[in-house]
């Protein structure tokens, strides 16, 4: 179901990694829609390749007020602003769960960009239309001040704190916790690399977009589990280079020291269909196979892509290619695998 990406809303906040505001677009409608009573099932299929979703049917979006702001939503989907409060720190996170299934339930965690609101973030990854067919739960996450503390040697541990006390208490809400799994993009997806090192034991597998690995944790890992990641990067984001800068490592020497410690034997290199002729982008993507316990690690570049998160309803700089949508292909990567 194709959406106009400004039909709704006209001006959204949005903020790099490294702490810049670029405004790029809003969802602020003047009256939210109340989300009607589910009727007809509507199943979705995503296509592996492309992560596009097709329906069956008609998935009715709507706006919710939450506390953190607007949030899109659909009639399949019910969504909620909750707090935990860890070491005595009260953490706010929304939960957006389909209908149709209310146990033992997959969980797809996002975390945000800097200063991006979860709320923001489940808008413009269009998660709703996934969680509601896929039957998966979205958790995002709201880190303090809006940005999360994702270098180990520069901040204590109280993101990592947070986050295992999440996946607990979703467990005690009828998570499955064999299936917990986490993206992030920009600051979320150098969060997401964290936890890779330090919550292995607890997530099954990863989606980072826009980030690489910052030094400070390829230097701390000590982890003896890594998990299966899928990475989604442009090769013209100016803010994430994907030739490294400073403390980040490229993104050659990010796959390679995560290859390493999976040890992936296989390279296996494909071009992509180009679905969209005017967005100016095309994708490769690289699956490193084979490694430890029968997974993998994939890398889709998207030449020509900026800071984005691809099919997305923005980015915070450059072009959002709109050939894939890295919200059905994490979801797809990840699914399979359990912890």
């Amino acid at each position: 179901m194709k959406i106009t990406h400004f039909a709704r809303f006209s001006r959204l906040i949005c903020t790099v990694l490294l702490g810049m505001a670029v405004p790029t677009m809003a969802a602020v409608p003047k009256s939210p829609a109340r989300t009607p009573a589910a009727t007809a099932a509507v199943s979705g299929v995503v296509d592996p390749v492309s992560g596009h979703l097709s329906v069956s049917g008609s998935l009715r979006r709507s706006w919710v007020m939450l506390s953190g702001g607007y949030v899109q939503t659909n009639h399949l989907t019910t969504v909620s602003s909750a707090t935990l409060t860890v070491n005595g720190v009260s953490r706010r996170y929304l939960l957006m769960r389909p209908t149709a299934l209310t146990s033992n339930a997959p969980v797809l965690m996002m975390l945000h960009a800097n200063s991006v609101t979860p709320e923001v973030m489940a808008t413009l990854t269009e998660v709703a239309d996934f969680a509601a067919t896929q039957g998966f739960w979205a958790v995002l996450p709201a880190a303090v001040g809006g940005v999360w503390k994702d270098d180990p040697r520069t901040s204590g541990s109280d993101d990592v704190n947070f986050i295992t006390a999440l996946i607990a208490k979703l467990g005690t809400q009828g998570a499955n916790l064999s299936r917990i799994y986490v993206s992030g993009y920009s600051n979320g997806g150098f969060m997401a690399t964290r936890l890779a090192c330090a919550a292995s034991d607890k997530i099954a597998a990863f989606g980072i977009v826009a980030a690489t690995t910052r030094l400070g944790v390829s230097s701390t890992c000590g982890t003896q589990t890594s998990r299966p990641k899928a990475w989604f990067l442009g090769s013209a984001d100016t803010i994430v280079p994907i030739d490294g800068a400073l403390d980040l490592r490229s993104a050659e020497s990010t796959l390679s020291f995560w290859n390493s410690k999976q040890a992936c034997g296989g390279v296996i290199g494909s071009s992509l269909p180009n679905r969209s002729l005017t967005d100016g982008t095309t994708v490769q993507l690289v699956r490193y196979t084979g490694c430890i316990g029968g997974g993998e690690n994939r890398a889709y570049t998207v030449f020509g892509g900026g800071h984005a998160w691809p099919g997305g309803l923005t980015s915070t700089a450059g072009i959002t290619s709109q050939d894939i949508k890295a919200t059905g292909l994490i979801w797809n990567f990840v699914s399979p695998y359990r912890r």
